[in-house]
């Protein structure tokens, strides 16, 4: 993974620069968010009624006023309503906001985390829609929602263990929001730079993890929560994020929580935040990832590319089908895997690449032995040349930022069908 990351970091200096925040207020229909809420309005209170305010003390209740009061609100306020995580305290200061879009949101990756885990599938591919989401320019104008983008299928929650974990964490993710929006109203917060709004979250994160161990709800549903948050609010403006994340936070609320295999959780998130390198990484694999590459897979291997077209004696032309290999970048000397799958017309050659961030495009031309072509990934671009051995089936050669083709490092593999 390591070496993913320090050829993303390779790549994204060649001329990314930092995202601004979409605008995913489309990412679900009206009628979709006009039906859920009811439903997550009544669950939401119910949380508030019989989970929070039985274990406040007096000196709490007096402080957030009594009885909080929650909106419901379809979408979030202006500027923020396109946000997919965005649950706050207005200025005002009497209220909490919980939009019916990020609760929507969230449920549905507490559904997706659910069934990806219950059935033995990597958790990355949740990283990477949110990265998406973020980084990348919507197909169409809008991106799939997440359990179709996910290929979560739709008998996901008939499964009693997945229906119990995903809504085991989204009850628990709810509470801690809840009582950290609380926490907000209880210290008075008032943002007047970004440090401020540092020390606040953090003080607001205290305030809800220290009432949570009243109840009888472990915090699980924040590890949730802040996967999701990391990709979303960790990167970009800090003018933008109004709840900023950082290692530290995450940290010192990993210090707090009682549950051990949480708290681990939470420090390999901070980890990973605080990683220059994995940042970057996140950042070049929103920008390559699409719907294509979100499918199920196994920790540590690479995105299923879509099989080339052709009949079984065209897969046997050279530059054709579906190869396995590595590349090396001349920086760091480390070799990491790749897999490509090219369809050749006469001379043309088209095809894609995974390795691990997301997935790149080829187009080149042959000559004899030789394919000349150009790569695009995440918004980067180069050329490389692939040379065949004598039987066809193996390739060796180079890539190379913009016009070289040779100046990046080596790149071989093998046909696999």
């Amino acid at each position: 993974m390591k070496s993913r990351m320090a050829l993303a970091i390779g790549l994204v200096c060649v001329g990314v620069s930092s995202a601004s925040a979409r605008d995913l207020s489309n990412l679900y229909d009206q009628s979709v968010l006009e039906q859920w809420k009811p439903r997550y309005e009544r669950s939401t209170t119910r949380i508030l009624n019989e989970v929070i305010l039985p274990v406040l003390t007096t000196e709490e209740r007096r402080r957030i006023g009594g009885v909080p009061r929650l909106d419901f609100p379809l979408l979030a306020d202006a500027p923020l309503r396109g946000h997919p995580l965005m649950f706050y305290v207005p200025p005002d200061g009497a209220r909490v906001v919980m939009p019916i879009f990020s609760l929507k949101f969230l449920d549905d990756a507490c559904i997706a985390y659910a069934w990806l885990q219950v059935n033995g599938y990597s958790l990355e591919t949740i990283s990477e829609y949110t990265a998406m989401l973020r980084y990348k320019a919507p197909p169409r104008g809008r991106h799939p929602e997440p359990l179709t983008a996910l290929h979560i299928p739709a008998t996901a929650l008939s499964d009693r263990r997945v229906d119990e974990l995903a809504l085991g964490h989204f009850v628990t993710a709810r509470t801690w929001l809840l009582l950290h929006e609380l926490g907000h109203i209880y210290h008075r917060h008032v943002a007047s730079s970004f440090a401020q709004s540092q020390r606040n979250e953090q003080e607001a994160d205290e305030f809800a993890t220290r009432v949570m161990r009243r109840t009888p709800l472990p915090p699980l549903g924040i590890l949730v929560f802040f996967m999701l948050d990391a990709h979303w609010t960790g990167y970009g403006s800090k003018d933008f994020d109004t709840h900023p994340l950082s290692g530290a936070r995450v940290r010192t609320l990993a210090q707090a929580v009682d549950d051990r295999g949480l708290a681990e959780g939470l420090r390999k998130l901070a980890e990973l935040l605080d990683d220059p390198e994995i940042r970057a990484g996140f950042i070049a694999t929103g920008k390559a990832a699409d719907e294509s590459t979100l499918a199920p897979r196994r920790s540590g291997t690479l995105p299923v590319l879509a099989s080339p077209l052709g009949s079984a004696a065209s897969a046997r032309a050279s530059f054709e089908g579906r190869y396995t290999g590595q590349s090396m970048q001349y920086s760091d000397r480390q070799a990491f895997p790749i897999e490509l799958a090219l369809q050749r017309r006469g001379t043309r050659v088209d095809g894609r690449y995974s390795f691990g961030l997301g997935v790149g495009t080829i187009e080149g031309t042959i000559a004899g032995d030789t394919l000349n072509f150009s790569w695009t990934w995440a918004g980067n671009y180069g050329r490389g040349v692939f040379r065949l051995n004598a039987n066809g089936d193996v390739f060796s050669g180079t890539w190379g930022y913009r016009e070289s083709a040779d100046n990046a490092g080596t790149w071989s593999g093998r046909r696999t069908n």
